[in-house]
């Protein structure tokens, strides 16, 4: 079966490298109705339609460009014109999308999970998140573009960046959140009802065949300068510690989890509430992912050695008090080591991606992550968390 599998592959591979290389070439403009290969192929009718059902008589005048990056998908904001009838109309949205082969690879695979969630699930929660406008996905050519609500504007917000500095009450602003994405979900997440969100083990899979564990080994070796030596004595270790405890997932219960909670992925709204953005990975898995990534990336290292255990024990009562949900603290804690090894997995391969994945990330970021999650990892000896 693998070898037909892998011939599935690469078919899809080829027809979507097709697909984005005339997209490139001819760069067509969206019409009602199509997924637009590109935030700057976005023309007022295209806006226009996406509102229409909701506000009749609005029309989109002009829309252009305002700033954006590029990473895992391509960033744009958009400023949109209306007529009389579409006043009070967003007129700043904010577009992801995936133009080129790498982004529909990477970004482009997990499109309608991610707006789905955002569209169906993430209204229900009481949480600081985006509001998404449009979701759509082309599977034969892999285009996939979401529009949300510029938060900059509507939420006054400020994203984090690698140098931002988390301060107490923003710490237990995002573990909170964690506790009431995960309270809230974690029935849904046992049933049927959200059998469509992926598994996390599923992406680490996807993520092998991709050739991360490849990136992964020659990060280590690019960034040994900021791991610590004990660690790097071990680094044989680390790979086969990661598949174990992604495979941890399927042993104990699952909620629905964010999945790439880094500091990037953070904002601070103008009236300081912490909020998450970026759901292209959201799945069902194990708390543990979440909170052992947020508070080993987004916190400076010698703040998440101050307050983590604090904070651990802020997310364990709140799932209690809020929803019921007993987790023990040693097996908290346990599971808090181990899944270090999972955050870790986000970004050796950012430093250096395999051949199919995108640049996702500035060196200086990967770098800044790998050095605060690896002093985690020793500070906490996890690679002796597993047991015999």
């Amino acid at each position: 079966m693998e070898p037909q599998a892998s011939a599935r592959q690469l078919r899809t591979r080829a027809r979507i490298a097709a697909h984005a290389l005339w997209d490139l070439m001819a760069r067509p403009e969206a019409m009602p109705g199509t997924v637009p290969f590109h935030a700057e192929a976005i023309t007022a009718p295209w806006v226009t339609s996406v509102f229409a059902d909701a506000t009749p008589g609005a029309k989109a005048e002009t829309v252009r460009i305002v700033g954006g990056d590029d990473g895992s998908s391509v960033r744009r904001g958009l400023q949109v014109v209306w007529n009389d009838a579409g006043a009070g109309l967003p007129t700043r949205l904010f577009a992801k999308s995936t133009p080129t082969l790498a982004t529909r690879l990477s970004a482009g695979m997990a499109a309608p999970s991610e707006g789905r969630f955002l569209v169906e699930v993430r209204p229900s929660l009481d949480i600081e998140a985006p509001v998404c406008r449009y979701s759509g996905r082309d599977p034969d050519s892999g285009r996939s573009l979401h529009l949300f609500d510029d938060l900059t504007v509507t939420r006054g917000a400020s994203f984090c960046q690698v140098d931002t500095v988390i301060g107490p009450a923003q710490a237990e602003g995002m573990i909170d959140t964690l506790a009431t994405l995960h309270g809230s979900l974690r029935q849904a997440a046992a049933t049927d009802t959200l059998a469509w969100l992926n598994t996390y083990e599923a992406f680490f899979e996807a993520g092998r065949r991709s050739g991360i564990q490849d990136g992964h080994e020659q990060a280590l070796t690019k960034a040994a300068a900021v791991i610590p030596g004990r660690l790097m004595a071990r680094r044989s270790e680390i790979w086969p510690a990661a598949a174990r405890a992604a495979a941890a997932h399927a042993d104990q219960p699952r909620t629905v989890i964010h999945s790439d909670v880094h500091l990037d992925n953070w904002y601070v709204t103008g009236d300081g509430r912490m909020g998450l953005s970026d759901w292209a990975r959201v799945c069902r898995g194990l708390w543990a992912r979440d909170v052992a990534y947020m508070l080993t990336a987004a916190l400076s290292v010698e703040n998440r050695r101050a307050w983590e255990h604090d904070l651990i024990d802020r997310y364990l009562r709140r799932v209690q008090d809020g929803f019921g949900i007993e987790i023990g603290r040693e097996d908290a804690l346990r599971a808090y080591r181990q899944q270090t090894f999972t955050a870790l997995l986000m970004w050796t391969p950012t430093l250096c991606p395999p051949p199919m994945l995108p640049d996702m990330q500035p060196e200086r970021m990967s770098l800044a992550m790998i050095e605060r999650i690896c002093a985690a990892i020793d500070d906490h000896q996890a690679l002796d968390s597993f047991g015999g």
